[in-house]
């Protein structure tokens, strides 16, 4: 039986002046799927995160996420029904520590407001404010990083960073979540660490939309691959059928 479809787009097209960033891109995204969105760099990847997530706008096409068009829709907006991302250059907040980066994720959740959330001291907590923390915890423990509770930003190193931006990104229990160049500047072994765990939490349920120019990454962990080069789709499918096509190899993969 075929998976319902979480996040469409149809002609998605974004144009900074006469460059054409995405070219009329089609994507379908099935539920509780790993789908993979490869291609170069300047390929467009990114600018397709920024305007699914509403931070940039599309110059034409339309965008659909659990049915409801969320084309032109406000980002935070956008991530109140669902769809979570994480950037490219992991924005941490140097001047917290690790529980209180993840904490951050839940303040959609929580009515009276993260700060106090944060800072208040623990016996005047309430029954929200303890589930807010037990929940980034938790986040932590499944991204590796139980015992860094209490560690600042600025001792993370880049990896724990990526990791942290990872686990915020799920604190407000996205229905989609979108891992923009999530291995970027890691090497194979940091890059294997990641993709274990993006399976994890695809198994709490969560879709996940993988963004990378790191082909193995994408190649072992998404159950359906997207290929595109100058803003255009010219590829997709199950990942053995992508690494074959000859437009892929010979754009991405090399050939003799």
């Amino acid at each position: 039986m075929e998976k319902e479809v979480i996040l469409s787009t149809t002609g998605l097209s974004k144009y900074f002046g006469g460059l054409a960033a995405l070219k009329k891109v089609d994507i379908k995204v099935r539920e509780g799927e790993i789908h993979g969105l490869i291609g170069p760099n300047g390929a467009g990847k990114t600018t397709f995160a920024n305007v699914v997530s509403g931070l940039l706008r599309p110059t034409e096409g339309r965008i659909y996420f659990n049915s409801t068009e969320i084309t032109n829709v406000d980002p935070h907006i956008i991530a109140s029904i669902g769809l979570s991302r994480t950037f490219q250059r992991a924005q941490i907040f140097p001047r917290m520590n690790c529980l209180q980066n993840v904490m951050v994720g839940h303040h959609p959740r929580i009515k009276t407001g993260i700060l106090k959330t944060m800072f208040r001291p623990p016996f005047f907590r309430g029954a929200e404010e303890e589930e807010a923390k037990l929940r980034a915890l938790e986040l932590l423990q499944l991204v590796g990083l139980s015992d860094s509770a209490e560690r600042m930003g600025t001792d993370l190193v880049w990896v724990e960073c990526q990791l942290v931006q990872i686990a915020r990104s799920i604190a407000n229990e996205p229905k989609l979540l979108i891992l923009d160049e999530p291995t970027s500047g890691m090497g194979v072994e940091e890059s294997q660490i990641i993709g274990s765990i993006i399976k994890q939490v695809r198994d709490t349920g969560v879709t996940i939309i993988v963004i990378s120019h790191d082909v193995r990454l994408v190649m072992d962990n998404a159950d359906w691959v997207t290929v595109i080069d100058f803003g255009e789709k010219i590829c997709e499918g199950i990942p053995s059928l992508v690494r074959d096509n000859p437009k892929v190899l010979e754009a991405y993969l090399g050939t003799e």
